[in-house]
């Protein structure tokens, strides 16, 4: 049992080995050499049933074609992609043809064509033309196949039990192999949409966050403050800009790794402290912009206790271990339901600076 294991671990890594150029993706190759191990066993059940069902007839027919399908698995590991495709779709094609000529169109030999229309589109990527001429050069041949058999009988032409068994042989192959192709080449498809949409995702959030912080940026808010004033609510809506006090001293005495630490403090304290009472952004540098569903008073209220939370937030100096406290001073404005953005944010910006102006650590209203 441990042998057969280690017998099967081997053929899976056989057929998932990389190919030999660096620039081309495996896929294509592993596809193929899969579709390639299924048309062995379908030659080996063809083989079976010749045994049981066609008297008189050649009993080593496919003997040579699972030989060069063999081959044709080597080259996966040799050539480039184009040049496996055209060569398997070259054995394809004459098997198909010599399977016609031998048994007839009522077989169904033909339809394994189907199976190279769909690996064609998947080969290469970017040759429209190519493809568009591959498809009719199969248009073609089917055609060709058609108009070949009615004119000229099968060389071997079998019993309806012997057809039928031969027949519903090749329709069960033919479904597996579009099965394999389909689902495989669909799960990627699927897989990129998953990782396009994720990549998507994550380059709209990066676009509205700050990415030292977590907290939305400048532009976020501005977007937001703009969507609010411009549209009919009659809620109260207060606005405030607060400033790390002396943030450049931490920056210089502590260094950088230092003051980003504060700023990522910060920015979970805000965030957690906004949770239930609004909107909350790193405005930009040391700088904070908060936004409130209610009026001046009620949020001047909230940001005296966000000061107090700050002033009695203990940070760790990351080179040092040394703990320290910050202090942040506010600016608080009250939207009067007819100014602009812009003019909402210069007033509570005002009121910050004079608040820094008057001994900072403070809220100004």
């Amino acid at each position: 049992m441990g042998f057969l294991k280690t017998l099967a671990k081997r053929f899976v890594a056989l057929v998932n080995a990389d190919v030999r150029y660096e620039d081309e993706s495996n896929q294509f190759c592993i596809m193929l050499r899969v579709c390639q191990i299924m048309l062995i066993v379908y030659m080996l059940l063809f083989e079976l049933l010749t045994f049981l069902f066609w008297k008189g007839g050649n009993p080593y027919l496919v003997l040579p074609w699972i030989a060069i399908i063999i081959g044709g698995f080597w080259t996966t590991y040799q050539f480039r992609t184009r040049v496996v495709f055209h060569l398997f779709s070259c054995l394809t094609i004459v098997w198909i043809w010599l399977f016609v000529h031998y048994f007839g169109w009522d077989v169904g030999a033909q339809h394994f064509l189907f199976p190279l229309l769909v690996v064609s589109f998947f080969a290469t990527y970017d040759n429209i033309r190519g493809k568009t001429i591959y498809t009719l050069v199969l248009l073609a041949f089917r055609l060709y196949l058609f108009l070949y058999v009615s004119e000229k009988p099968a060389m071997y032409p079998l019993e309806h039990g012997t057809q039928s068994a031969f027949q519903i042989l090749n329709m069960v192959a033919l479904f597996s192999i579009m099965f394999y192709v389909c689902w495989t080449f669909s799960n990627t498809n699927q897989e990129a949409q998953k990782k396009l949409a994720y990549y998507n995702k994550r380059l709209k959030h990066e676009a509205r966050t700050d990415a030292l912080t977590g907290l939305w940026n400048r532009r976020s808010m501005l977007e937001s403050l703009e969507k609010r004033v411009s549209g009919e609510s009659q809620e109260f809506l207060s606005v405030a800009i607060g400033d790390i006090d002396f943030f450049k001293r931490v920056n210089d005495t502590r260094g950088h790794n230092c003051g980003d630490e504060v700023l990522r403090r910060l920015g979970a304290l805000f965030a957690e402290f906004m949770q239930d009472k609004g909107l909350v952004c790193r405005w930009g540098g040391e700088e904070f912009f908060l936004a409130f569903s209610t009026n001046g008073d009620i949020a001047r209220a909230h940001i005296d206790d966000l000061r107090e939370r700050i002033q009695g937030m203990e940070i760790t100096d990351p080179s040092t271990g040394e703990i320290f406290h910050i202090t942040m001073t506010f600016g608080v404005e009250e939207y009067d339901f007819s100014s602009t953005v812009t003019e909402l944010i210069r007033r509570a910006d005002d009121k910050l600076y004079a608040g820094k102006d008057s001994g900072r650590n403070c809220t100004v209203y």
